[in-house]
């Protein structure tokens, strides 16, 4: 047996799964001991009659609330800063996110900063976070972030047109509600970028250096729901048992995630975000088949295993074979989803550069990578998926 390398293995949040299980939430509220809750959602989200239903629930078992609702697409550093604001003045002692990781990143940050005080960017970078926050439930709308069991919240700093995470375990949620009849109205569109979003998380976190002999069956499997469940979800929103997997997937990918880290894709894709405004789960899912061929070499023996699972023990003894078809099989979800390429969201090559010189600043997924990334990598990589 090898040798066991040093690691620790997380899992913070109390999780309560199941269709319908968004009725727990008054009563989760009241375990807390809260006396007024910061509910965060996006604008579009908070007009839905879902969304009353959930609010009506707390009012009749007479729990106080706030609603932050001035989210749209993914947060800057000004709207976290504005969501702490308001739930301060409001004298909220619990914080509720529900929606996409943008509703809940939100709510984790304004969690910390209305207890230890200061602004997002005070505290994007690691281990920056002096102390703990108010009580954090969160409830995703989507099967893609996972963001209801990780320690990170990822804004925007428009000014720089830069992406930045604030990564503390005191953003590990208290709680977690997955609902996942509350998935079945999402587009197709969103549905698949989220997907993809999840599925670098799952396959990330298992080839990363981090990765370790728990959190590895974790991310594997994780891979395999997301793998068989994606399109179903994609083509029919309305199927439960692809949605309950989905969300599932992308809450194990998210425990991978917390525990292995992510690579480079997610270095990669964070300069789309920030200067260009690309989605987080399409420049994920752009990237992905890209990034895994340039290290192809470095990881064929662990696609293999992905590979034998998600394919019931049908196998090839060549590893090299088996990391073509998965990326292969990735490839094809682009092309099904029909997910963009760099040119089609006129993305000039002129920019590669400098996008490359933004991707190695995000250090730490570089770093956690299993092969060795240049900037020319970089910008070979953006070319592919150009």
């Amino acid at each position: 047996m090898d040798t066991i390398k040093k690691f620790k293995f997380a899992c913070y949040p109390e999780v309560i799964y199941g269709e319908n299980s968004i009725s727990c939430l008054p009563q989760l509220v009241k375990s807390f001991k809260a006396g007024r809750l910061l509910m965060v959602v996006d604008g579009n989200f908070g007009a839905t009659g879902v969304f009353k239903k959930i609010t009506g629930m707390l009012e009749k078992e007479n729990t106080e609330f706030r609603v932050f609702d001035k989210l749209s697409g993914e947060p800057s550093t000004e709207t976290g800063d504005e969501c702490a604001a308001f739930g301060k003045r409001e004298n909220c002692d619990a914080v509720c996110g529900i929606g996409g990781g943008s509703a809940l990143d939100t709510a984790k940050a304004a969690s910390v900063l209305i207890t230890n005080g200061g602004s997002i960017r005070d505290y994007q970078g690691l281990n920056k976070v002096p102390g703990p926050g108010l009580p954090k439930i969160m409830v995703p709308t989507t099967a893609g972030t996972g963001s209801e069991v990780t320690f990170t919240a990822v804004f925007i700093r428009r000014d720089e047109k830069k992406k930045g995470g604030i990564n503390s375990p005191f953003l590990y949620p208290e709680a977690a509600i997955l609902d996942p009849a509350l998935t079945v109205s999402l587009p197709p569109a969103v549905t698949a970028s989220t997907g993809l979003d999840a599925l670098c998380h799952a396959v990330e976190s298992f080839i990363s250096k981090k990765a370790n002999f728990i959190s590895r069956p974790v991310s594997m499997h994780a891979i395999k729901l997301i793998w068989d469940n994606l399109a179903s979800a994609w083509e029919n929103g309305k199927n439960m048992d692809a949605r309950s997997s989905m969300l599932f997937g992308s809450f194990m990918a998210g425990i991978g995630l917390a525990n292995a880290g992510v690579t480079a894709v997610h270095s990669i894709s964070y300069p789309l975000g920030g200067v260009f405004g690309v989605p987080h789960g399409i420049g994920n899912g752009l990237l992905l088949p890209h990034v895994l061929e340039f290290e192809k070499d470095a990881i064929a023996g662990d696609i293999s295993l992905i590979y034998d699972y998600i394919n019931e023990g049908v196998s090839s003894s060549d590893d090299a074979f088996k990391t073509e078809r998965f990326i292969e099989g990735i490839r094809n979800f682009l092309q099904k989803f029909s997910i963009p390429k760099l040119r089609d969201l006129n993305i000039s090559p002129d920019f590669f550069p400098r996008l490359a010189s933004d991707a190695l600043q995000v250090a730490v997924p570089i770093e956690n990578n299993p092969r060795s990334v240049s900037k020319e990598d970089i910008i070979g990589i953006y070319k592919k998926a150009y």
